[in-house]
This record gives structure tokens, sequence and C-alpha cells, in this order.
């Protein structure tokens, strides 16, 4: 192509048809500039399409991160909800018993363990810093930026703060009155069946301390569940938005 072109301007320089020259070195010039044109354009799309595959592929992480299996956010974090619920329900049950003033019985054991077994609301969030780290300014809609940020980072954060109110509580308050009050702590794993047996039962029923121990612990795993549920419901709908997004751009 070059040397057809080079021939061509060879033949009209000789033939001194200097007119037909200019005209055809500037359709040359024009088809040059036209060629570097489609050239820019192509790398610029191919560039476009890198970028978008790429974001593509961060909303699909962040996506699978919350639904991926058992391992999967949404599911972690219902199960720690649910962990919390039988606590809760430990707590309550204790109360009512010794409200009651019934002697003991061996399912007790259970009541007890469960009662002081907290179930911590630790986030995983590695597809999220990912997504952070590139920058949220690729989600077209605000809203999906808006609940992830609510999501990982605001709720997170109080969580936090409650779990080390919880952890100083306990350790520094329930632990020790614990170890001298129970005999026996066997816990397998925490999603295992566990128990506590007391020293004293009767001695334990009627111990104002450890009362206000169960009372304290019940209000605490309240509060503590009433921010899982609105972090849950907030990845709930976190997962529904990216839902929309990644549809609206595979279409």
């Amino acid at each position: 192509m070059i040397k057809l072109f080079r021939h061509i301007r060879q033949s009209l320089i000789m033939e001194n048809k200097t007119s037909k020259y200019l005209k055809y070195a500037i359709g040359e010039i024009v088809l040059v500039v036209f060629g570097i044109l489609i050239a820019l354009q192509i790398n610029n799309w191919n560039e476009d399409r890198k970028l978008k595959n790429e974001e593509l592929k961060i909303l699909l992480e962040l996506n699978n991160a919350l639904v991926g299996g058992v391992q999967g956010e949404l599911a972690f974090q219902k199960s720690q909800i649910n962990g919390n619920k039988i606590s809760q329900a430990s707590c309550e049950y204790l109360i009512k018993y010794f409200d009651a003033d019934l002697p003991y019985n061996d399912s007790l054991k259970f009541h007890f363990a469960n009662a002081h077994t907290r179930y911590i609301a630790l986030v995983r969030d590695q597809a999220y810093q990912n997504a952070k780290n590139y920058g949220f300014g690729f989600i077209k809609k605000d809203t999906l930026k808006e609940e992830l940020i609510r999501a990982y980072e605001t709720n997170t954060k109080w969580l936090l703060e409650l779990n080390n109110r919880n952890n100083l509580y306990e350790n520094q308050i329930v632990i020790p009155l614990l170890t001298e009050l129970f005999e026996s702590v066997f816990t397998v794993d925490i999603e295992e069946e566990k128990w506590m047996i007391p020293n004293n039962y009767e001695a334990l029923k009627s111990n104002a301390l450890y009362r206000n121990i169960l009372k304290t612990t019940l209000l605490k795993r309240k509060e503590y569940l009433e921010y899982q549920e609105i972090r849950y419901q907030r990845l709930l709908k976190v997962h529904k938005l990216l839902n929309k997004e990644i549809e609206s751009r595979n279409n």
C-alpha cells in the first residue's frame, strides 16, 4: 500500500501535474488522519471494555461474598444472629426458672452455657475493601453506594463498639464470677453442644449478683441483636441492589 502511494506521487511529480498532486496529497493526509482516528477509537473502545469488565468483576465479587453458599456473609451473619437469639432465650428461661424457685434439672447446664455464649458479628469485608480501593465512582446507583458504606462501615462500627463494651463487661465482671460459681465448663465447638455445671445450684439460685448478671446479659443480647438485625437487613438490600446493577450491565 505504501509503495503504491509512493508510485502515484512520483508519477504525478514527473508528469508535472501540480494541482492533481496537491489534491492527492491532501487526500492522503485525510486518509492517514482518518486511519489514526479509527485506531484511537478502537483503542479507546478496548480500554473502555477492559474497565467495564473489571467493574463487573468487582460487583460480582461483592455479590458472591454475600451469597457464596454457607460461607457467604448473609448465611454467616444469620447464624450469628440465631446464636445470640438462643443465648437471649436461655437468659430469659433461667430468670423465669429462678423466679419460680424450681429445682435443678440436667437441662439447665445447657441453658447456663447458652446464656453466656456470645456470637460476635464480625464482617468479612475483603471484597468490600477491594471495591473501596478501586473507588465507588463506577457504581451507577447512589443508593447502592450508600447502602454499602452503611452496612460495611457505619453499622459495623456500631457493632464493634458494642462488642468492645461487652468484652470489658464480661472480662472484668462476668468471667471471674462464673469461674467461682461453676465447676465445669465444656465447649467442644461453638456450634456443638456445650454445658456449664454449677458448684451449688441452690446457692446460685439465690445469688443476687448472678441474677443481676443474667438480667444485664439479657439486655446486652437484645441490644446487640437489634444492631445485628439492622445490618443484616442492610446487607440483604445491598444484595438486591447488586443484582440489579449486575443485570443492567449484562444487558
